[in-house]
């Protein structure tokens, strides 16, 4: 008889030899499977047929490779190969995707910022349910989702990996409101996100003081945009919250957002910033800190991203800087002045440190005098003395 257990690293690694090699298969995805020899060596093993011959790799070894990692590998070679990863059944229940999502919406989107719903629903109909739509939320299964992740991935990864985070979240309230069994979990665990190359430029100290002279230059011309570049670079602000700030959201020692990407928050500003807001506002006439040409609204983005496009490119930044990089180099230059990873994150508005991470880099004269001062550390405790 089979013998089928949800397989995870601690069975991997606790798993008993016995006098014959044997083998635990998931109880999830067909074919993989933990393998134990009788000299107690285990390994993860996939098992498939190619044109209708049995075929076999090995994934890795516990403790080496996680249980989780083994089958995402698995998924990945299944949905690259185009060869049947089915799961094990499941029972056909629940309403199908494409009915569920509509619920979802219903039932959710009143939490979300306009651009959310709009994201969520383009995801939906463009690449979820035209690739899953048809299938009841009871049965979809791990290799399911995995050879949707996969295949949209190869054109685009970026948009496969949001499509994961969506429909995680869907599945999580199917679960939730009954339409899918606790027992069957969540297919979407175990599918490990695509890599991206890391998005963020730092402006170093000789960027800004190019890019000063360049503001300067232009600041006859285009007072409203230069002081709203001044002041993203000032606050760490995101480039909407500054091109939407309203005079009703100024005061005297902060910003009082009334909405961000994170919901209302309040951005302390130092004397620099207050500086130019109280400039600002002894010329000012409506709502805007920053109004557009006709004066009736906001500054728009497409203005903005103009200006800093002409800006950064005289004063000789790389072309792929972004006006978010402002924002990564208001919490880059605050860590290399001596801030904590906490302050800064406080700073910028954000709820995790790992968030805070990805936005932080730095330049190679603070590294340089980091490795510095750890080698004159590490040297004084050997008691070793320099020739």
């Amino acid at each position: 008889m089979t013998e089928r257990a949800p397989l995870s690293d601690a069975l991997g690694l606790s798993a008993r030899p016995r006098e014959s090699e044997y083998a635990i298969h998931d109880t999830a995805l067909q074919g993989f499977m933990l393998r134990v020899q009788p000299n107690g060596a285990r390994s993860w093993v996939l098992r498939f047929r190619r044109n209708g011959q049995p075929r076999r790799i090995t994934l890795g070894k516990p403790g080496a490779v996680k249980s989780g990692q083994a089958r995402s590998t698995a998924l990945a070679f299944l949905a690259r190969e185009g060869i049947s990863g089915k799961s094990l059944p499941l029972p056909s229940s629940g309403p199908t995707l494409a009915r569920f999502a509509a619920e979802y919406l219903e039932q959710r989107s009143n939490r979300w910022k306009p651009s959310s719903r709009a994201a969520i629903v383009s995801y939906l109909d463009s690449a979820i349910l035209p690739a899953l739509g048809h299938l009841r939320v009871g049965s979809i299964a791990r290799a399911d989702v995995a050879r949707f992740f996969h295949e949209y991935g190869r054109t685009r990864p970026g948009g496969a990996n949001r499509c994961l985070e969506i429909l995680r979240t869907m599945l999580n309230c199917a679960i939730a409101w009954g339409h899918r069994p606790e027992s069957a979990e969540n297919p979407c665990h175990g599918i490990g996100r695509n890599r991206r190359p890391p998005r963020g430029r730092l402006l170093g100290a000789d960027d800004l003081a190019r890019l000063g002279a360049v503001l300067r230059q232009c600041e006859a011309d285009h007072p409203v945009c230069v002081a709203a570049v001044r002041l993203l670079l000032l606050t760490g602000c995101r480039p909407g919250e500054i091109r939407r700030l309203r005079w009703r959201e100024v005061k005297s020692d902060r910003l009082a957002l009334s909405d961000s990407k994170t919901g209302p928050r309040h951005v302390l500003l130092g004397d620099a910033a207050r500086m130019l807001l109280d400039a600002l506002g002894g010329a000012a006439c409506g709502e805007w800190v920053f109004p557009g040409k006709d004066g009736d609204g906001p500054l728009t983005r497409g203005v903005l991203y103009w200006f800093w496009t002409k800006a950064r490119d005289a004063a000789g930044i790389v072309a792929d800087a972004r006006l978010h990089d402002l924002r990564h180099s208001h919490a880059s230059h605050a860590i290399m002045n001596g801030e904590s990873l906490h302050i800064t994150g406080r700073l910028l508005g954000h709820r995790r440190a790992s968030t805070t991470n990805r936005y932080v880099h730095l330049d190679d004269a603070t590294l340089s005098h980091a490795a510095e001062r750890v080698a004159k550390s590490i040297e004084r405790k050997l008691g070793y003395c320099r020739p």
